[in-house]
């Protein structure tokens, strides 16, 4: 019980350090964005998996 008691302490220190309840490091902005459900949509239509995309492929799923 003791190990629960502390587990529990220390995941709400961390909550704690976080008030806004944002838990992510801001993108930067020269990055493109992918657009993941166009992508998604291509794969699924083409049987093939995200990873398997050649460059030309990926880079209509870019947006600059």
């Amino acid at each position: 019980m003791k190990a629960d008691e502390k587990l529990i302490r220390e995941i709400e220190e961390f909550d704690d350090a976080f008030p806004d309840g944002v838990f992510a490091i801001p993108r930067n902005h020269n990055d493109p964005r992918v657009k993941v459900r166009a992508l998604w949509d291509y794969c699924k239509e083409n049987s093939v998996d995200p990873e398997d995309l050649n460059e030309e492929e990926m880079k209509q799923f870019l947006q600059y």
